[in-house]
């Protein structure tokens, strides 16, 4: 899904499958943050897109923190996939040229994670374009 080009239905699907996840691990917690990042998308208040980028922000970073080894790959790329996406200039980008760094640096790894072969391809992808 591209929130660039304003899906709203499939944003919406999407914040609606993630409204339903166990937040318990920090895959899903960063689910979570994402639609939180997409919520922001949705709405026409710019009070409410600070709002919503702010629990983006609060969210990705506790799932960062609390990250296992298994999943870290994924959410950092997810962080700095919705990072590099927020304008610069309201803060909530701030961790872009860290994660690129450790992506590019566990980029070895990607090959042997249980991703499927088009997503290890769009996150090459990703990087390649956002770099």
């Amino acid at each position: 899904m591209n929130c660039r080009e304003g899906n709203k239905k499939e944003i919406k699907k999407f914040i609606a499958s993630a409204e339903n996840l166990d937040k318990g691990n920090c895959l899903n917690a960063s689910f979570n943050a994402v639609a939180n990042a997409y919520r922001a998308k949705t709405v026409i208040s710019p009070l409410k897109k600070i709002q919503y980028l702010a629990t983006f922000n609060k969210e990705i970073m506790s799932a960062v923190e609390s990250a296992d080894a298994e999943n870290r790959y994924e959410v950092v790329f997810l962080r700095y996939l919705i990072e590099s996406n927020i304008p610069k200039g309201l803060g909530f980008s701030q961790n872009i040229l860290h994660d690129k760094k450790e992506l590019e640096e566990q980029a070895v790894t990607l090959e042997q994670k249980a991703f499927s072969s088009e997503y290890k391809q769009f996150i090459t992808n990703v990087l390649q374009k956002l770099g």
